[in-house]
């Protein structure tokens, strides 16, 4: 199919869709055991694989359904393995393109470069009409710019940056009246710290302030979020999401159970979303003659959250299904907890030995944890009896420990299985200098070889 003669065919109103991670494997593509067992990644290559029939294939029938214009899809197309990766990068973009909808691609970091250059960028260049030099390129389609980034690659100040603005500059002189934004890496993480591309957060809100786009739409993190951020005198629309869902996994509010980084003062609005892997979804966006309107839908119950505009930055509505509150721990359900569990979040942890003491006592050792994903530590049973509605966390590691755990929150489930959560605190603590140029205003220094305190309160 010519799909660059049907981008040029479209007028409005239209409907495109954005995917982000897909992370497409199939068996064939996995690493051998030893590699798996060494390589801490958020999920099993088994459960990318599983993915596919799980998600990706009713995701891909819904959408062909729908019949949106073109697909925008924000990175990790594949979840990399392989060497050098052009056959599983090529496997993935024909069960995409096997749908018969045009894509427009963004390279993520699980996309290998060399194999992204030669399998995906000549078929963009068909979609698109011409020949692409790079990673990151511009279509317009029905007075709509469409920018496609690699944050990957970016660098502050450097090429794509200057690039960057021109193509907005250009956007202001002409028939242009909507700019979307497309890339990998978030310009806000919202709740996985540090997972993102420093350069890449830092240049994009200074040239956003001077050339406002319509909104930014992203992946990298797993987790399903919109917000509204202030960006000096520019509000800016960050919409994150992801089809990765597991089968086992119960769709989680994602402000339940991690804290959100960016400083309350800076959202002027927040749909907090649902927590990394537990549920898939991906976004619509309809493009009518005088306004615009996102909707986030989940795999399997459709749409649940919608945001429509006029102007850029000046939101007509924002409508979201609301979540079912966790039930409330009241004193005489301590006796009563079945079953609990520590969450948090890390990085470099992979030493092992950080012991984890609960209201005095040792409960047991912290799991490996890396790039910030969400983990989990089971309480032994005869640790629930020591639950309290304050409870006093100490995380104790050794003189040459270097990682940084955050995210910590007691969750516990009673009776007829209703959840209870501590609230998340936000504290981020650090044995190391790794992270002192973002400035995160809470990331706390921990001296080596002292020990994490903090409490977490059911009140």
């Amino acid at each position: 199919m010519d799909f660059h003669h049907v981008l040029s065919q479209i007028e409005r109103p239209f409907t495109f869709a954005v995917v982000g991670d897909t992370h497409f494997t199939l068996p064939e593509f996995s690493p051998d055991p030893g590699v798996r067992r060494t390589a801490l990644r958020p999920l099993d290559v088994d459960q990318y694989v599983e993915n596919v029939d799980y998600v990706l294939s009713p995701m891909m029938d819904a959408l062909k359904a729908e019949a949106p214009a073109f697909v925008v899809m924000t990175g990790d197309l594949v979840e990399g393995h392989g060497d050098p990766g052009r056959a599983e990068i090529q496997a993935g973009l024909d069960f995409f393109d096997s749908y018969g909808l045009p894509l427009l691609i963004a390279r993520g970091n699980r996309d290998r470069a060399e194999a992204f250059g030669e399998v995906v960028q000549p078929y963009l260049s068909g979609v698109l009409g011409r020949e692409l030099e790079a990673g990151y390129y511009f279509t317009d389609v029905a007075g709509c710019r469409l920018v496609v980034l690699d944050s990957t690659t970016w660098k502050r100040g450097g090429e794509q940056h200057r690039w960057l603005e021109d193509v907005l500059k250009q956007s202001q002189h002409n028939d242009i009246d909507r700019t979307f934004l497309f890339g990998h890496h978030p310009i806000w993480p919202v709740a996985r710290a540090f997972f993102t591309n420093l350069d890449f957060c830092r240049d994009m809100p200074e040239l956003l302030e001077r050339y406002p786009v319509d909104a930014f739409f992203c992946g990298h993190t797993h987790n399903q979020s919109i917000i509204m951020h202030r960006t000096g005198r520019q509000p800016v629309l960050q919409f994150m999401g992801a089809p990765i869902g597991l089968p086992g996994e119960i769709p989680t509010p994602l402000d339940q159970v991690q804290a959100l980084l960016p400083s309350p003062d800076d959202l002027l609005t927040c749909w907090p979303g649902y927590l990394e892997n537990t549920a898939p979804g991906w976004f619509t966006v309809r493009v009518g003659r005088q306004s615009v309107r996102v909707a986030w839908h989940h795999l399997n119950r459709g749409a649940e959250t919608t945001v429509r505009w006029r102007r850029r930055g000046d939101l007509t509505a924002f409508r979201e299904m609301t979540y079912p509150p966790d039930a409330r721990l009241i004193y005489s359900d301590l006796n009563h907890i079945r079953r609990a569990c520590l969450r948090f979040c890390a990085w470099d942890a992979l030493q092992p030995g950080k012991r984890v003491v609960l209201n005095g006592k040792e409960i047991g050792v912290l799991p490996p944890g890396n790039a910030f994903a969400p983990g989990r530590m089971e309480l032994p049973a005869w640790a629930l009896g020591g639950l309290r509605m304050e409870n006093r966390i100490e995380i104790l590691a050794s003189e040459d420990e270097a990682s940084t755990v955050g995210n910590l929150v007691l969750e516990a489930v009673l009776p007829g299985g209703r959840f209870v959560r501590t609230r998340p605190t936000g504290e981020i603590f650090t044995w190391s200098d790794r992270w002192d140029a973002w400035r995160l205003r809470t990331l706390r220094k921990v001296a080596p070889g002292r020990s994490i305190v903090t409490l977490l309160s059911f009140w």
